[in-house]
Order: structure tokens, then C-alpha cells, then sequence
């Protein structure tokens, strides 16, 4: 396995986990309905929020992208493109959700836009990692033909 390699198995198990405790702390925050919109719980929230994308910029300081050959820029372009299409995706069917919810209650909270741009780039790095990954899966020996 090369660094590349590496490199996208922490980056996709980061975003996996990021995106599994969203769900986690979204249900318990429904079931036990806490007001997250107060200023001291958003701001905790908020905190909690940016160390997965730290721990991802720390990870792409230590995999220096110049030790990369060009089949892994390649894979690597490629993957940028499905998680951009995955992050629309994403965007698109949340945002008709939210449309049609509006359009029974009213409104909308402006925290959650926010909240949906944080997800989608999690959603575009877990694609990207998966994408990546597969096409490292179709090479023979570490991703080699």
C-alpha cells in the first residue's frame, strides 16, 4: 500500500466516523429535545466541529503530495469529481426535504443551512475516499496494473 493509499483509508475513516457521530448526536439531541440554537450550546457544538477537518489538514501535511506519482493525481482528480457529485446530490435531496418541511411549517433555521454545507463536505470527502479507493481496488498489486 503506498502513501496515497494511506492516506485516503484515514481520510475515509475520519469522515465516517465525523458523519456517524452527527447522526448520533442529532438523535439524541431530537429524543431529548435540547435547544442547540442557545448561544453556549452551539458554541460547544461548534468547537466539536472542527476537529475532524483539523485532524484531515493534519493528515495532508504529513502526506506531502510531491511523493505521489501520476496515477495517484489521477485517481486522486477523479475522486475530487464523484465527491463533488455526491456532495450535490446530497445538497439537492436534503434541501427538497427541507423545501417541502418549510412549506408545512414556515421556516427554516438559518443554523441549519450551515449545518448541511459541514455534512456535504464530509458527504464529498467520504465519496471521494470511496472513489478513490475503488480505484485503487481495479490495479493489481498495491493499485499497480
Amino acid at each position: 500500500m503506498n502513501k496515497a493509499q494511506e492516506r485516503t483509508w484515514l481520510i475515509f475513516a475520519i469522515s465516517l466516523a465525523t458523519l456517524l457521530i452527527a447522526a448520533i448526536v442529532t438523535a439524541f439531541i431530537r429524543i431529548n429535545q435540547i435547544d442547540v440554537y442557545q448561544q453556549k450550546t452551539h458554541r460547544i457544538l461548534g468547537l466539536f466541529m472542527t476537529i475532524p477537518v483539523s485532524v484531515i489538514v493534519i493528515l495532508s501535511l504529513r502526506f506531502r503530495r510531491k511523493d505521489y506519482d501520476e496515477r495517484d493525481l489521477q485517481i486522486w482528480r477523479k475522486a475530487l469529481i464523484s465527491g463533488g457529485i455526491g456532495a450535490l446530490g446530497f445538497l439537492v435531496s436534503v434541501g427538497t426535504y427541507y423545501v417541502l418541511l418549510a412549506s408545512r411549517m414556515g421556516s427554516i433555521r438559518a443554523l441549519l443551512i450551515i449545518h448541511l454545507v459541514y455534512l456535504a463536505c464530509f458527504i464529498s470527502i467520504l465519496v471521494s475516499s470511496v472513489a478513490a479507493l475503488v480505484q485503487y481496488g481495479c490495479g493489481g498489486k498495491d493499485g499497480e496494473k
